[in-house]
């Protein structure tokens, strides 16, 4: 079990270095504050980021099967408001970690909601081959991706609702994870933004 953690441990650090080299940002936050990141994150009304177009891989913890209905219903309504917040000239990836490790959805517009959407519904056949570590599949996916003329980032979610192994993570990235929100700076954010996620939810 130690080897196992010390090789994940290692792997941490050799994604962490490919990262720093490509200047990939790395981002994590959990599934329940996921919605709030994104308004934080992706505002609409950023003039001098709407300049920069975005590369954006989202690495996403799972169990070894498909995503729970609740965390499905999360995830679909913060696609949607992305997509309403990233243009055309914008790049998302998805890639799943823990109990299933790959690539779900390549290099994909958000404006393709519909992609989006069946990704995360039916994630786990979304993953065409699977691998030991998904993390390095998302580094090394965002190394050979990457776009000198764009925003580089991989977006790590938590779900502290899955067993996972992988308990270095979180501690191995934080020099290079923007800190997460108090509690209710969340809550604020969450509420001045209720009527736009409410339209997102209508849609």
């Amino acid at each position: 079990m130690k080897s196992l953690q010390f090789f994940i441990l290692m792997m941490l650090l050799i994604t962490s270095s490919i990262a720093q080299e490509k200047n990939i940002e790395t981002l994590s936050v959990s599934v329940e504050n996921l919605i709030p990141f994104i308004v934080e994150n992706y505002s609409a009304s950023d003039e001098e980021n709407e300049l920069e177009a975005k590369n954006i891989t989202f690495l996403i913890q799972t169990s070894s099967g498909d995503l729970s209905s609740e965390d499905k219903v999360i995830f679909k309504y913060a696609f949607k408001l992305l997509s309403q917040r990233l243009s055309e000239d914008d790049i998302i990836s998805i890639v799943a970690y823990s109990g299933l490790n790959g690539l779900a959805l390549d290099s994909t517009s958000p404006k393709d909601t519909k992609k989006l959407l069946h990704t995360i519904e039916n994630l786990k056949v979304s993953i065409k081959e699977f691998h030991p570590d998904g993390i390095d599949i998302a580094y090394a996916h965002a190394k050979e991706n990457f776009d000198d003329e764009a925003h580089n980032s991989v977006v790590m979610i938590r779900n502290p609702n899955v067993s996972t192994i992988v308990t270095e993570t979180e501690a191995t990235e934080a020099s290079s994870i923007k800190p997460k929100a108090k509690n209710n700076a969340v809550l604020l954010t969450a509420i001045t933004l209720l009527p736009e996620i409410l339209a997102v939810i209508k849609n």
